[in-house]
């Protein structure tokens, strides 16, 4: 889905009302009823506290209130500045509400008592992404207020004093919400590590506003949910042989560190390759003809690690770097690599130190796929201050480098070479756990071998390796989530994806 900029929305919420002939009111209606819902169900409470301030985003808070409220639930509305000021829908249901005899109080000042009991769910609905400008005075001490209370706090659309759009640190007083449900797409500056504390748990609210709109307005911000995957999945043909799946060629592991080619071959065999060869020094080769019996093993020459690079007679795709080590034979080999370079290719992990440390980031071929950490990332591009900084240059660097960029973490960041930002909807903190981006490496590598686009295979790559460790902390819990695990979960990761396809179709 495309994560529009607030213009953006602003425009797609008339042009719904234009193509479905509804109000403004009653496109409120269907927002909040369905916000309504989804609270209900994620943050069920004895009684529900309101605050709502005189904007639309109060008055979603107030079609909220009187829909729960009509529903027989415990519901308190606190308006928050003057509502002769608010605007039309607001007034228009503030009156509903008035009409309806829902508990109702106004503030125009920091009252001295917030009236929250201990059990109450506080719902933010002060201010939306209409926000144009930090919180201060009175309302930033209400706002502080809010934070300290022990109550679950759930925000409608966005997080009150959030700016939108701002790719940079914010300033004035934020709602920390636990929960944000956020109304059709989520805000931009929702999907940065920095804004986690005031977004917690973000639950995407469909609506079903206009889809010519999302269609044809031009947008370079993407989210990578089950819709942008499902499209770009491959049907399954009936005649097809190992030899039209696609080969694999990886050069991964040196001793001490053979299980990064482990999981990386694993991980491409199961994401669909119809051969992997695995290119090792001897020492890892009873290591991988034990535990992976599918895969073929090219011996190098070299003690540690391959020393010398050589293509793969046969292979549609080239996977370089998981733990390959940073030594004197692996820079060979990478070096050598750079020097012959015709297959699609993905570089992770070593063969990013190497070429950091050696300056030899100009050298990558275009096309290429490169899946580093932040760590990695600012030692090819230079030490950053922000996820909002490296945003900039990972930008800048894919478009110069003419290469694809996979910044990986919560919200995975992928930039192509014509400008376009792709952030994945997928994943949990149990991935944060050693050899996952091993894992990754060779399910990108496996797609990219089967003909998959450099983008089509860095996107479904990174939305079914989320998807699988999805799957695998439902199954075995995040606490405890091991790299093998996200590999046993990407068959039910595909089966998920072919399903919604189907649905969708």
């Amino acid at each position: 889905m495309k994560l529009f900029n607030r213009k953006q929305l602003q425009s797609w919420d008339k042009a719904t009302m234009e193509a479905f002939n509804n109000s403004s009111a009653e496109l409120m209606e269907r927002a909040a009823r369905a916000c309504a819902e989804m609270l209900v169900d994620k943050a069920p409470g004895g009684r529900y506290v309101f605050f709502c301030g005189t904007g639309n985003n109060g008055g979603d808070g107030l079609v909220m209130a009187r829909l729960l409220h009509e529903q027989q639930m415990n519901v308190d509305v606190i308006v928050v500045g003057d509502p002769k000021k608010g605007s039309n829908d607001f007034r228009l249901n503030l009156q509903r509400a008035l009409d309806g005899d829902i508990p109702l109080d106004f503030i125009n000042e920091m009252p001295d008592v917030l009236d929250v009991e201990w059990d109450d769910v506080v719902v933010d609905a002060i201010i939306g992404s209409g926000l144009n400008r930090p919180i201060e005075g009175w309302l930033a001490d209400l706002i502080d207020e809010i934070n300290v209370l022990t109550n679950p706090i759930v925000s409608i659309d966005i997080p009150t004093g959030l700016d939108a759009d701002k790719m940079e640190e914010q300033d004035g007083a934020i709602v920390n919400a636990d929960i944000t449900l956020t109304i059709e797409v989520p805000k931009r500056s929702m999907l940065f590590p920095e804004n986690d504390c005031y977004v917690g748990k973000m639950v995407v609210v469909p609506l079903g506003l206009d889809p010519e709109f999302a269609e044809d307005e031009p947008c370079n911000w993407h989210y990578i949910d089950d819709v942008e995957t499902a499209h770009i999945l491959r049907p399954i043909y009936k005649y097809r042989h190992k030899g039209t799946r696609g080969h694999v060629q990886l050069i991964a592991g040196s001793r001490g560190m053979m299980g990064a080619a482990m999981l990386s071959s694993y991980a491409a065999l199961r994401a669909g390759a119809g051969k992997v060869t695995a290119c090792l020094s001897e020492c890892g080769l009873s290591l991988l003809q034990t535990t992976l019996p599918e895969v073929i093993c090219k011996i190098g020459s070299g003690k540690d690690t391959c020393d010398r690079f050589e293509a793969v007679e046969g292979a549609t795709a080239l996977v370089i770097g998981p733990g390959i080590g940073t030594g004197a034979e692996a820079t060979k080999l990478v070096d050598g690599w750079l020097g012959n370079g015709k297959l699609p290719v993905i570089a992770d992990a070593d063969a990013l130190n190497i070429v950091a440390r050696e300056g030899w980031l100009k050298r990558v071929p275009a096309g290429s796929v490169i899946t580093p950490h932040v760590g990695e990332f600012d030692r090819l591009f230079g030490p950053h201050h922000s996820s909002f900084d490296r945003l900039e240059t990972q930008l800048k660097m894919s478009s110069e480098l003419r290469i694809f960029i996979v910044l990986k973490g919560a919200h995975t960041r992928i930039t192509a070479p014509n400008g376009s930002i792709y952030i994945n909807a997928t994943g949990n903190p149990g991935m944060a756990t050693a050899g996952s981006g091993d894992v990754l490496s060779g399910m990108i590598g496996s797609l990219l071998a089967q003909g998959y686009e450099p983008i089509d295979a860095s996107l479904m790559g990174v939305f079914l390796h989320g998807l699988a460790g999805d799957v695998a902390a439902d199954v075995r819990g995040a606490d405890s989530m091991i790299a093998r695990d996200i590999i046993e979960c990407i068959g039910d990761a595909f089966a998920h994806l072919r399903s919604y396809g189907k649905r969708e179709g």
